[in-house]
């Protein structure tokens, strides 16, 4: 089985980090009454948070780790992607060097929180494109005149842009 390299912006890791963890959280209140049940309110998700760790060897470790660090510091929001998942605005909120210093091998873990904000919500306005069985992400971007990573982070729920299923529903931006 071959895993899509996990890549950020244009940064690309040259193979995967050894972890990677994608949490999913809601926000959920509790309200407790004085004598009986309480209420339990859901307040939609929260943004999804990714950790994981890796390992960059050979001659090159400083320099790779170097270049990680560059895509940390300029900052901003970006495309993440992550093997089985589908491509998501996140912001690369930390990046940490892990263990004792050394020329040809560094450790690294790192951090990307989930940028809700650079998805518009889909308002009054927003097109909804109903899948005929036979379309790609590809075949609406070109339809509609947007492009795929567009559709993907508008669609996080598309699992398989090249085999859109018959009634799967496509939010065009």
């Amino acid at each position: 089985m071959s895993l899509t390299p996990m890549s950020y912006k244009d940064y690309v890791w040259p193979c995967n980090p050894e972890t990677v963890r994608i949490e999913r959280a809601r926000n959920v209140a509790e309200f407790k009454a004085p004598e009986g049940a309480g209420n339990v309110q859901d307040n939609g998700s929260l943004p999804r948070r990714v950790t994981g760790s890796g390992r960059f060897f050979g001659d090159r470790a400083r320099e790779e780790f170097a270049r990680l660090s560059a895509v940390f510091a300029a900052g901003g929001s970006g495309l993440l992607r992550l093997p089985g998942e589908a491509p998501f605005e996140a912001v690369f909120s930390s990046l940490t060097e892990k263990g004792v210093p050394r020329p040809a091998a560094v450790e690294y873990e790192f951090t990307f929180l989930e940028d809700q904000s650079a998805v518009e919500p889909a308002g009054e306005t927003a097109k909804v494109h109903v899948c005929s069985g036979d379309e790609t992400l590809w075949d609406l971007a070109n339809q509609y005149g947007t492009d795929v990573d567009t559709l993907l982070a508008t669609n996080p729920q598309v699992e398989w842009p090249n085999e859109l299923e018959k009634g799967e529903k496509v939010i065009i931006a």
